[in-house]
């Protein structure tokens, strides 16, 4: 039969209705959707740059927050103490900030000129106390200031007992005019000083009148005064201030006994003070056994965190402690 008379127009009709019919009967699943790498790509870039977002927050915020905070070059210790501790007034003697220090006098230079000498060879800022009566008084003076020390005129002073403060002492019983004198003669003698301190005058510094007529003599001169403190009756730390002459205490002798015992015992009790209290006098006296231990002492304080420093500076960080200031000095 020929096909294509055979295949009418009804047959291909029928054909397509069985077409559609069994397709009604087993529908096929559609085809999955292709995904475009464009999407693919857009999605990875977002997601990049949402995970980078996140990141930066977090420092972004901290950077922020420290802004308004100040800011302080402090040892490690400090920061951790700051971070667990409130924001408090500080008085300068619990600063942390502050090393402990010493500052050294020695007293008597002059009269014995080899110890003298080694005094003023000893490595350390020292203030030397000199002797007004010894001859070579200026000398000793100018030396002293060459090798970098600080001076005090060593006053002497009227004691109780039956011991000689030397020549051109101050008296009770003499005049205000005439302990005027013998102070400014005694000054003229000892060129370049920042201040006295008392050699001897036990008697004379418990007399509060004695004190005050001289003190307006340092007060006119600029001069700072060390009380070297030979009497518990001392009426110097009330008087001396009153006249606005800058006034510092001694707080340990280190050498009352001469032996090398008594002065290491001396040596440590100066230390533990420097720890506590923040600020110290030391005064010695150049003799064989004070010198010898002096040699070392900077060593032994610096292992302990402890600075020597010359009386000027140990005077400003106690004034400073008075008045519950903190002080920054370059020398600390």
């Amino acid at each position: 039969m020929d096909t294509l008379s055979h295949d009418s127009k009804s047959a291909r009709l029928e054909r397509l209705r069985r077409v559609r019919a069994l397709l009604a009967a087993n529908p096929v699943s559609q085809k999955p959707r292709r995904i475009s790498w464009f999407a693919i790509l857009g999605t990875l870039v977002g997601a990049v740059a949402m995970s980078m977002t996140l990141a930066g927050f977090i420092p972004m915020r901290a950077g922020a927050s420290a802004k308004t905070q100040p800011t302080f070059s402090v040892p490690d210790p400090i920061i951790k103490m700051a971070s667990i501790a409130p924001q408090t007034a500080v008085r300068a003697d619990q600063d942390p900030l502050m090393r402990p220090m010493i500052a050294l006098v020695i007293d008597d230079i002059g009269p014995a000129k080899a110890w003298s000498q080694m005094a003023l060879d000893l490595p350390m800022p020292v203030t030397m106390a000199i002797l007004p009566y010894v001859p070579d008084a200026a000398n000793w003076a100018i030396e002293a200031k060459a090798a970098g020390h600080e001076v005090l005129l060593h006053m002497p002073m009227e004691p109780f007992g039956l011991e000689d403060p030397g020549p051109g002492a101050l008296l009770r019983r003499l005049s205000a005019d005439q302990n005027r004198q013998r102070l400014a003669a005694a000054l003229e003698r000892v060129p370049g000083v920042i201040g006295v301190n008392n050699h001897m005058g036990s008697r004379f510094t418990a007399c509060a009148r004695c004190v005050a007529e001289v003190a307006d003599l340092l007060h006119d001169r600029g001069l700072l005064f060390l009380d070297s403190v030979t009497s518990g009756k001392s009426a110097a730390a009330r008087t001396v201030g009153k006249r606005g002459v800058p006034m510092i205490r001694r707080d340990v002798f280190l050498d009352d006994l001469d032996t090398p015992t008594a002065i290491a015992t001396q040596m440590r009790r100066a230390e533990k003070l420097a720890m506590k209290n923040g600020v110290v006098v030391v005064i010695a006296h150049p003799r064989p056994a004070s010198m010898e231990a002096l040699k070392n002492w900077p060593k032994i304080l610096e292992k302990q965190g402890i600075k020597m420093v010359s009386l000027r500076a140990a005077m400003a960080h106690k004034q400073a402690q008075e008045r519950g200031l903190r002080l920054r000095s370059a020398e600390l």
